[in-house]
Formats: C-alpha cells, structure tokens, sequence
C-alpha cells in the first residue's frame, strides 16, 4: 500500500508527501543516512559539502522537521551553531517553521501530488498532537527544540546539550577552537550525531578536519558519513544551475578559487598564497614598456595612494631602519577589447606599460608629477583610491579632470572584490606584464626604503618589485563567505632585501577592477602639435637608450 509504514518512516517520503518538497538526489542520500543514525542511536559525524545555492539549507530543514516530527512525543533538541550572531539564526528558523508548516498543511497549496489534500489518520495524528511556538533562534514542537547558537568569538554558548542532532552550518567558518572547546562537549553525553555542513574553503578549516575524521569513521564502521557534490552533479538534475556555473568559469577561469572552492567543493592547499608561480608566469607577455605614448591608445591611470608609517620607532631603532611611509604607486596600462570580444568591463585586455612609485614626497611635488603623466597619456580615465589620505589627491583629480576619474573608497566589501576580480583578470589572461628579464635587486644597487625619499619609475625594477609583494600576498576568509582579508600581513619581510614587505604596487593594479566599462578604448582628441611633441620624446628617449639611463619618460 501506498502508505504503509515503511514509507511513513522515510523522511524524504514525508517531505514530499506531506510538504510537497522533492529533494534531489544527493540532497536525499545525506538525509536519509543523517536521519537514520540519528533514529537508530548510531551517533558518530557526518560532514555535507555542497555547492554554493544547491539546496544545502533546503536539506538542512527538512532534515531538522523530520528529527523533530519523529521526537515530538518523547523530546529531546537540536542544536544548530552558526558562525554569527547576525540574522543567519533568523533564517534558519523561519526557514525550519515554513517546512513544518508546509507539512501540517499538506504544502503551500493544501493539495499533495495526486491526492484529495487530506492526509491519513496516521500522518495527521503524527505531525498535529502539539502546538509549535517559533521564536527568533528557537523552534519548539511538541516536545523537541531547534535552537541556534553562535560561534562569534564573543558568543558564550557554553550549558546547553544536544539530546538528538548537533550541526554545525557554515563550518569552514566557524573557528576550531571555539568548537572544541565550547560546542563539542554539548553531544558528549548523549552521543547525538555530529553534521557539520558547509562549502569547502582550506586544509586549515573546522570542515575540512571533520570531514577527514567522518571519513575514518566510515572506513571503520561501513557507513557513508561524507557527502561531497560538485556543481557538476548538480547541474545534471538542474540544467539551470549548469549553464549558470558554465557562464561563470568563462568569466573567473576554471582555476580560480572562487569556482574550485564555491562550486566544484575542492580544498586547495595554495589558497591562502594567492598569486602562485603559475600565475605570475600567466602575466608575463612580450610586449615592450611604454617609452612614449602612441596615438589612438586608450590608457588608463591607477594610483594607490601612500598610507600611514608603518615601522614604529621602537622597531626603527631595534633594526636600524630609517622611518619611511607606503609608497604611492602609479601603474600605467593600455586597456583594449580583443577581436570579436562583446564591449564589456569583463572583456578588457590591461597591458602593462609603465609604473610609478613615490615615498615621502611632498604633496605638492608628488600631485604635480602624476598630472604631468596624465597630461603626457592623455589618459582616458584616472582611478584613484579615495581613502583616508587619498582624499585629497583624489577630490583634486576630481577637480581638475571631472568624469574622467573614478575615486574608489577601500571599504572591507570593495577590497575582497578586489581580491576575487583581480584573480580572475590574472587567471582570464587579462592583467598582461611587460617583457622584462629578472633583475637582482641588492645587485642593482637599490633597496627599498633606504634614501629618506624614492621616486623610481625603472620598469623592470618595478616590475620586480611587483611580483615579489605577489608572492607575499596571503588570503583569508572572514566572517562572510562572500568576503575576504587579503595582502601583504604587516611584518612580513622581502626575502631578497630583508625589508618590511608592502603591498602598494599590488593594490594599485588591482584598482582595475573598478573599471566601470565606459572606456573609449581609443585616444578620443586628434591633436598633432600634441603627437609631435610626443614624437620628439620619443627620438630624445631612444637616444637616452643608446647613451645610457633608463629611457624611460
């Protein structure tokens, strides 16, 4: 018979039947064996790695009613850690009250699938003995409670016991020692299973260790205790979701962390070490510096302006270090649309042509260099960080060159874009290096932070500069998977000078991203006397070259 006992103890049965929610496939397989150990008091952990908006939360409730339907009668609770204090317990119990009332009512429509939308004795007996109360991190039914706790480092969660379930969402996020310490004894005396659910991020994450462990137990024991779906087998059950991952790989690149950890659940080792050798050697292109602008070019301006000291003068004196500031760094690019290419920010080719670095200097000395530049390229757009002490160099770019500067304010959400959109120009091909050979810098006479100022403008010098505070750059997630931390972590020291480590060439080629797609991409004035005058830098400039220095203007 249709309803006979049997399915009346399936949970995924239940969900269907009585709140008109069809679970996928791999949504199914982690309730199924989650609930059956927790029916049969197998206790023990489980971890669940699914993709980002693949229906891990969806999972989550209807696996949190059927616990609690099936435990009315004889009680017992749940207890659900979150990484914040913030509205994510909201979520989870609202989310968890609208299955349980989709389920009372036979789903949003009152009608089950191929039924008269009444359920039989049986089922209605089941789920409607007792009254439910939902608060804002609690649901109570019948007998048994959901209650959300955080795991922010000022959360005290300590007291409370989990009688049937404890799970952990988000649990890459979720610090180990806060587990450990506060969360894990709260299973200890009733040996409740163990979920911990999340997406994957590093080898250092609570997910990542509980996973290993779950798959111990399961060597041991025979039971699947490890559930990892990738946006590829999701895609197969929701063809949406496969052309909207297809669509994001052509944007980021296969290899770019976002799409190995968000979506393809892959732990990568190099994720804290953003800009690894495979990388660099992405940027590197064959074309020549910039030793003097060319006509119907479309060059762009990104200033990452100086900020405060950063050697304090205790540390000064201990390792005889004169006090010097961040750099303002200039970065010089030809932007371009390759052929066939739609017009789009997305698509834009950033050569790198020239750079400039300035330490200490005077403001009025170091505004008056920088127009000098923009005036030279007749730059088509200028964008500035707009911080702290780059306001005022960016309101005077404002006042000076209107629409054609872009100021950018470095707020925490801005510099994780940063992060995720540079990566990706790096991994599309789109950020492209001069040709340059590697230069040793100790034996070309110049280390960073020595003269009580600096102006530089060398491109292979810079360049290596560049690729070193690269290789510095560490990256780490935050409280929101959306967001990270990243750069060069104060202290961290230049291998080849033994000097404190910036990250100011970094961050200004990163101000790209910021690129609002309104680029002419081609020199909008035909001006001769100007291309005139540029010709004879030029040939002064070549003759430099043949005579020694730089050449560079």
């Amino acid at each position: 018979m249709f309803w006979n006992k049997e399915n009346l103890r399936d949970p995924i049965f239940r969900s269907l039947m009585m709140g008109q929610c069809k679970l996928r496939s791999y949504q199914a397989d982690a309730m199924r064996n989650i609930y059956d150990a927790v029916m049969n008091g197998k206790g023990g952990r489980y971890a669940v790695t699914f993709p980002r908006q693949s229906g891990k939360n969806e999972m989550q409730a209807q696996l949190e009613a059927a616990v609690m339907a099936a435990n009315q009668h004889t009680g017992g609770s749940i207890i659900k850690i979150i990484p914040t204090e913030k509205n994510q317990g909201k979520v989870s119990t609202e989310r968890l009250s609208s299955v349980i009332r989709g389920q009372l009512t036979g789903g949003v429509s009152g009608q089950r699938t191929g039924g008269s939308g009444q359920h039989p004795a049986e089922l209605t007996s089941h789920f409607t003995l007792h009254t439910t109360h939902f608060k804002k991190d609690e649901v109570i039914y019948g007998n048994t409670r959901m209650k959300c706790l955080s795991a922010s480092p000022n959360a005290a969660i300590v007291g409370a016991t989990a009688d049937l379930l404890l799970e952990v969402d988000e649990a890459q996020m979720v610090a180990s020692d806060k587990f450990d310490r506060e969360a894990a004894p709260m299973a200890a005396s009733t040996n409740a299973v163990q979920v911990f659910y999340g997406t994957a991020w590093d080898d250092q994450t609570l997910l990542y260790r509980e996973m290993r462990l779950a798959q111990k137990e399961a060597d041991a024991d025979g039971r699947k205790h490890v559930f990892v779906t990738t946006a590829a087998e999701v895609g197969k059950e929701v063809p949406e979701y496969e052309s909207f991952v297809r669509r994001q790989i052509e944007l980021l690149g296969r290899d770019h962390p976002a799409i190995r950890t968000q979506f393809f659940c892959e732990e990568i080792t190099d994720l804290t070490s953003m800009f690894t050798a495979e990388r660099i050697k992405k940027m590197k292109c064959d074309h020549e510096p910039l030793y003097a602008p060319e006509q119907d070019r479309c060059y762009v301006v990104l200033i990452d302006v100086a900020g405060s000291d950063e050697i304090t003068p205790a540390s000064k004196k201990a390792n005889g270090f004169s006090d010097r500031r961040d750099a303002t760094v200039v970065t010089i690019c030809d932007v371009s649309l390759p052929d066939g290419k739609e017009y789009n920010a997305k698509n834009f080719v950033w050569k790198v042509v020239a750079r400039r670095l300035y330490r200490n200097l005077r403001t009025e000395m170091l505004e008056e260099r920088i127009c000098q530049d923009i005036d030279h390229l007749r730059a088509s757009h200028i964008i500035v960080d707009h911080s702290g002490l780059g306001a005022m160099l960016s309101d005077m770019l404002v006042s000076k060159y209107k629409s054609k500067v872009i100021p950018i304010d470095i707020t925490g959400a801005n510099k994780s874009k940063m992060a995720w959109d540079f990566l990706a120009m790096v991994d599309t091909g789109r950020w492209q290096e001069h040709k340059g050979d590697e230069i040793n810098v100790l034996k070309s006479g110049f280390v960073p932070g020595r003269e009580p100022y600096e102006i530089l403008k060398e491109p292979e010098l810079l360049q290596q500069m560049f690729f070193r505070e690269l290789r510095g750059c560490r990256m780490e997630p935050t409280g929101n998977p959306s967001n990270v931390r990243w750069g060069v972590k104060d202290g961290t020291r230049d291998h080849a000078t033994g000097r404190i480590l910036h990250d100011d060439l970094v961050m200004s080629a990163a101000l790209a991203v910021f690129e609002n797609g309104n680029l002419p991409l081609r020199t909008i004035e035909d001006d001769d006397e100007h291309y005139e005058m540029l010709a004879r830098i030029a040939r002064q400039r070549e003759r430099e070259l043949l005579y020694g220095g730089s050449g560079v203007w």
